[in-house]
């Protein structure tokens, strides 16, 4: 929405500053936001002699603002200022009525000002000093925003009444925001007295050394002097972040926070380790609250590592302490792919040293680009199904799939969400016979998101990347199992090798005893290998050309089984019955001789050549021209299924025809499925379409017309019926009636 406010000090910036070399032109669309507060800031660095000038508020700008002389009300017949306007400006696109783009500061500036201090949680002057200059020229907000919570708001008004000389002015808008997380060590360091200069970049905070020793011992019920109160806020506000509130934000330490801090601790894992007193916060407890990997320090149940584990390495672990140890099904680490997946000979070091074992599945999802491809998660869950069965994995066991990179929330349901659901359809059928469950390991946020939409029965979170947008005021999930908080680059051992801390919730015991698997050569394994991967390349393809059709849960749901036919629905009315069935085979028929025949062609850009499309587009519009309802939707799922399986041939069929019924097929086949191989591997999936008209219909078939009929002609009365298997049941009525009088380019194949 345009706000005539906001346009005018977009008009008066460009106005005042545009000859500048500097200068960047704002759009004077009255629209609040990033781009007019960069403006801003940019004009202040222009105006007060700041040598770069960047649009962004860093060391050299506060220190220009604290420098200047604090604004007070002004008289009408002031000179006015240029500092002036830019507050005015910057009063306006924060929603606060400054009065006008004057240069005096007068009644109007003074009580926005005075409002936009209140709203901080500033002591409330009405003068311009530094922190109002920092607060205005940033992109923070000092009212409850839509979606805000009004705790989080007290929350944040306290720390900057309280320690803004140190962290800064932060935003007032209810939002758990990266800075204002980031604040809470930033104000505990300074309530510690370590730091007291003002920290100009949150990200540098840490809690460290330094803060560690400082702590004030325990904070513990009913110990609230002065001296301790500050401690018990920053407790208070780590609590209610990671979901536990404390009911208050006073500093007072009662039952209730002590009843939280108790909740806190054993939730999370930190009771029974010798590490802390329920309900009262030592520095460890702190560093929970406050950060998500919490103390490195602490002793760990459970590890993880990508080193092929031998004797004395996996005794070594069951010696430290250690009672589970995530192991990897797949995949290699390093420069020199050193393998890091389960061994027959590892599997005997783990049994005998007396450890359980989880299995993690990660051979990518180190970045986002990695679930873009919207198959990826049904091709890592066969294969992680595969190598668990090889291994020897047991009946039930969790498999931890990895998105290990620093995922934003938005990007959650729009790619990792999709990349789980194919996972979860994959260990949902008779792929699975072994009834594994799916786990995921990621960022807190990441895990509770994709456990909320029931993807995943268990967590295994990766708490270690502290920066990570997902974990940063985030509380940990309700399911988590395993917790990542600490990496050891050397576990001493023979040889030592990098090992993971992981806390232990009980949440997935693992299982300490593999199924016994026949012993194989490295070439009866290589041979093993290229049959999984053919394997999982066929079912793939299967997939791909079923979830266009609308027949990807039923095929999943009863398993690929080849040179058969399969039953995979009807479509009945008064008039007739489609029955739609599968027929999957590892050898394909020559397309030479068939009704159409598409060549699948991906160009470079990923999507089909025009070649493919312009044979997709003869199809669909001869179809289009029966006058079918619903047969201009089948160009666009021709098109869909070439884009899923990416190469081989599409073609059509009639056949069995005969007075009361016709066979109408659309098949899809590649004869190199696999190309890197030497050997070639085929597949064709074929949908069958057997249309009846019951015997009281009055109607039927004229078979000599199929037999002379033009080719596109019979390709329409296919594309007819495999449209009637995508539309809503009852559809068939319609579709008859097409095939028997309302179409001129089908009149003739149906007789009455």
């Amino acid at each position: 929405m345009s706000d005539q406010n906001v346009k005018a000090a977009q008009k008066y910036l460009n106005a005042m500053f545009g000859g500048h070399k500097d200068w960047v032109k704002l759009d004077e669309d009255g629209k609040t936001g990033t781009a007019v507060m960069q403006g801003i800031i940019r004009a202040f660095q222009i105006q007060n002699g700041i040598s770069t000038i960047t649009g962004t508020v860093g060391p050299l700008t506060i220190n220009t603002m604290k420098k200047l002389a604090i604004i007070t009300k002004m008289d009408p017949n002031d000179t006015p200022q240029v500092n002036v306007c830019l507050i005015q400006c910057a009063l306006f696109c924060k929603g606060y009525a400054a009065g006008g783009i004057t240069g005096i500061y007068y009644t109007s500036g003074v009580n926005a000002v005075k409002k936009m201090q209140e709203n901080a949680g500033l002591e409330v002057t009405g003068k311009i000093d530094w922190k109002v200059w920092s607060g205005l020229l940033s992109l923070n907000w000092f009212t409850k925003v839509s979606g805000g919570d009004s705790n989080i708001v007290l929350i944040q008004q306290q720390l900057n009444s309280d320690w803004s000389d140190v962290i800064g002015v932060g935003p007032c808008d209810g939002i758990a925001s990266r800075q204002t997380i980031l604040s809470l060590v930033g104000a505990l360091q300074a309530a510690e007295g370590v730091t007291t200069e003002l920290i100009t970049d949150l990200n540098s905070v840490n809690f460290g050394d330094a803060t560690t020793n400082a702590f004030p011992g325990t904070l513990q019920n009913g110990q609230n002097s002065m001296k301790y109160v500050p401690f018990n806020k920053i407790a208070q506000y780590g609590l209610y972040f990671n979901g536990y509130n404390p009911g208050r934000f006073d500093g007072v330490f009662d039952s209730t926070t002590e009843s939280k801090v108790s909740e806190f601790q054993e939730f999370y894992g930190l009771t029974g380790i010798g590490l802390v007193t329920k309900g009262k916060v030592n520095v460890s407890t702190m560093k929970s609250l406050l950060t998500s990997k919490g103390d490195t320090n602490r002793a760990a149940k459970a590890c993880d590592c990508a080193t092929v584990l031998n004797k004395q390495q996996a005794l070594d672990i069951k010696n430290a302490g250690y009672t589970h140890v995530g192991r990897y099904l797949t995949g290699s680490v390093g420069k020199e792919h050193t393998p890091k997946y389960l061994t027959s000979a590892e599997v005997k070091n783990i049994e005998n040293a007396g450890l359980s074992v989880f299995p993690i599945y990660q051979d990518g999802g180190y970045e986002l680009n990695y679930f873009k491809d919207p198959s990826q998660g049904s091709v890592d869950a066969q294969t992680a199904i595969l190598a668990a069965e090889r291994i020897g994995i047991p009946s039930g066991t969790t498999i931890y799939f990895a998105v290990d990179f620093d995922c934003y929330s938005y990007q959650i349901d729009t790619f990792i969400i999709p990349y789980f659901e194919q996972i979860h359809m994959i260990f949902f059928s008779s792929t699975n016979d072994k009834n594994y469950k799916v786990g995921i390991y990621a960022p807190r946020y990441v895990c509770t998101k994709v456990y909320e939409a029931g993807l995943a029965s268990k967590s295994f979170v990766a708490d270690m990347s502290t920066g990570f947008s997902c974990n940063l005021g985030y509380s940990m999930p309700k399911n988590w199992a395993f917790d990542q908080f600490c990496e050891l680059s050397s576990f001493s051992s023979s040889p030592s090798f990098p090992l993971d801390k992981d806390a232990y919730s009980g949440r997935d015991s693992g299982f300490k005893k593999f199924d016994a698997v026949s012993t194989k050569t490295d070439e009866e394994i290589a041979k093993e290998n290229l049959r999984a991967k053919v394997k999982i390349a066929r079912n793939q393809y299967v997939y791909n050309v079923m979830e266009p059709l609308g027949y990807l849960k039923k095929i999943m749901d009863m398993g690929v089984e080849y040179d058969k036919e399969i039953t995979l629905g009807e479509i009945v009315s008064s008039e007739g019955i489609i029955e739609i069935s599968t027929k999957i085979s590892t050898s394909i028929e020559s397309a030479t001789g068939k009704i159409y025949n598409v060549n699948v062609a991906i160009g470079n850009d990923g999507g089909l050549t025009q070649s493919c499309k312009s044979q997709i587009t003869a199809i669909s519009t001869n179809l289009v021209n029966t006058g079918v309802d619903g047969a201009d939707k089948f160009g666009d799922i021709l098109e869909n299924i070439a884009l899923s399986v990416k190469s081989g041939n599409i073609t059509f069929e009639v056949e069995n025809v005969s007075a009361n019924s016709a066979e109408f097929s659309i098949t899809c086949s590649t004869p190199n499925l696999l190309p890197e191989e030497e050997d070639e591997w085929a597949i064709s999936v074929a949908l069958i379409f057997k249309m009846s008209f019951n015997s009281d219909s009055g109607k039927e078939f004229e078979v000599a017309k199929f037999a002379e009929a033009a080719l596109p002609v019979v390709a329409a009365v296919a594309g007819v019926v495999i449209v009637a298997a995508l539309l809503p049941e009852g559809a068939i009525v319609a579709i008859i009636e097409a095939l028997t009088v309302s179409s001129s380019a089908l009149a003739g194949f149906v007789g009455a």
